[in-house]
């Protein structure tokens, strides 16, 4: 009787130092997903502003309204060869994945994770950003920078870049479409439509993504 007693009080204890390692543990998992992710932005930014040698105005971290809720950008480029979306994966590993597949995968260590394909979710980005500008006549491109040591094991869409072939990219033909007055007005057309960085845009914009990555998973889409 007294273990039956003794393992009876200490089961409530075991318990919640099992919900308290997990809880630990998943804070943990998404502050390394969260410096990984900083990491590699932080690395774009670096590339552009060291070697982009001709007029340009780098936007990080753009979050903009849309109709259903928000759009959260990594990076806006605009130089005198257009407006370019940039999203970055700090990845390592394999990766494998078609400009066609919704789910691109990465194989680190022989385990398996999906991840949503990056060229589909900068379109929504693309989305965002023309519908703020309303300048139909403006040249918008979207790119997708990998900037750990990946390597890719499926062929390379063309707007899949990594880090090193970034800039070579950017200074593809053509090679001025537009001038600083058009730059400056695209410029203050995003800094008055973005939302103020805040944990709560953040928290704000992680909510809407987690409803519609349920309701995907609803829908079995």
């Amino acid at each position: 009787m007294p273990v039956m007693a003794h393992a009876s009080a200490t089961d409530p204890l075991l318990t919640l130092a099992a919900l308290a390692l997990g809880l630990l543990l998943g804070f943990v998992l998404r502050r390394q997903i969260g410096l990984a992710a900083s990491k590699g932005e932080a690395l774009v930014a670096n590339e552009i502003e060291a070697k982009l040698r001709q007029p340009h105005v780098l936007i990080n971290n753009v979050t903009l309204p849309t109709s259903d809720g928000t759009s959260q950008i990594d990076h806006i480029l605009v130089c005198r060869t257009g407006v370019y979306v940039i999203e970055t994966k700090h990845y390592q590993g394999w990766i494998f994945g078609e400009v066609s597949q919704p789910r691109w995968m990465q194989v680190l260590y022989r385990r398996k994770s999906q991840f949503q394909n990056p060229l589909r979710q900068n379109q929504g980005h693309v989305r965002a950003l023309k519908a703020c500008l309303k300048m139909p006549g403006v040249p918008i491109t979207s790119l997708v920078v990998f900037t750990g040591k990946a390597t890719f094991k499926t062929p390379r869409d063309p707007a899949v870049l990594l880090l090193h072939e970034l800039v070579a990219r950017l200074l593809e033909p053509p090679s001025i479409v537009l001038d600083e007055t058009q730059m400056a007005c695209i410029v203050g057309h995003i800094e008055m439509a973005r939302r103020r960085r805040s944990l709560e845009t953040d928290e704000y914009h992680l909510n809407f993504v987690r409803s519609r990555l349920k309701a995907y998973r609803h829908h079995g889409r």
